[in-house]
């Protein structure tokens, strides 16, 4: 696999490749390759402002959406490592992963924004906070990332007691991806579903190796999930 290189440098050329190609979807919602990565690019230049470099840990306190893969894109292209956390964990986890994390700041959109605990984390909401964001050039930003630096920090449940991040850095992302593709032969004109929730480490297995492939990545609607024919006749469409 190529070992000195990162998966948003590789989502980068496929955004040069195929600008016009959908990259990720949610029901009526889509984002080009060049819209994602223009936009990742805008928070990525924001994220670096408040302060995240290489391998700083940002929050993403975020439910199922296009900025959820936004937000993931742009903290890489910052150089830090993302952190996802479920907005559905009871308070004490959220606050305990923030702490243990000493994120300086949390993303996530505003309906969630009230919900998280006290911290000293900076907030930024996704969706009400973009004015700002989009502010910024949404050009590539230089790249800062090593292929040894975090990529993100996943926790585990902590049902044998306390939960324990688990740090993952580029090069183990770019070879499971790089594993992925080679076996499962992914192609541009693949579609791939997005069902996992944001903090269970499936979630990024549903997006990268497709995002890296060109493929186009498609995020299972809230109402869908529980309602098992619904979900059926949306996959098999």
């Amino acid at each position: 696999y190529p070992e000195r290189t990162c998966a948003h440098k590789l989502i980068e050329k496929q955004a040069l490749r195929r600008p016009e190609a959908v990259a990720v979807g949610m029901g009526e919602q889509e984002l080009t390759y060049a819209e994602l990565n223009s936009r990742a690019n805008q928070l990525a230049r924001c994220l670096r402002k408040l302060g995240v470099g290489r391998e700083v840990a940002v929050g993403l306190y975020i439910e199922r959406s296009l900025e959820m893969v936004v937000g993931m894109l742009g903290i890489l292209k910052a150089g830090g490592a993302y952190v996802p956390i479920d907005p559905g964990y009871p308070p004490e986890r959220v606050g305990f992963v923030l702490k243990d994390t000493a994120a300086p700041v949390v993303l996530t959109q505003k309906k969630l924004s009230e919900r998280l605990p006290s911290s000293k984390a900076k907030v930024l909401c996704l969706d009400s906070d973009w004015d700002r964001i989009s502010r910024y050039s949404g050009k590539n930003p230089r790249w800062q990332s090593k292929a040894e630096d975090l990529a993100y920090i996943i926790y585990t449940s902590g049902s044998t007691g306390r939960p324990k991040g688990v740090l993952i850095p580029h090069q183990g992302l770019v070879n499971l991806i790089t594993w992925h593709n080679r076996v499962f032969e992914v192609k541009p004109s693949d579609r791939a579903s997005q069902i996992a929730g944001v903090a269970f480490d499936a979630c990024g297995w549903e997006i990268w190796p497709y995002l890296v492939a060109g493929a186009s990545v498609h995020l299972v609607l809230p109402e869908l999930l529980g309602n098992a024919r619904g979900l059926w006749s949306w996959l098999t469409k």
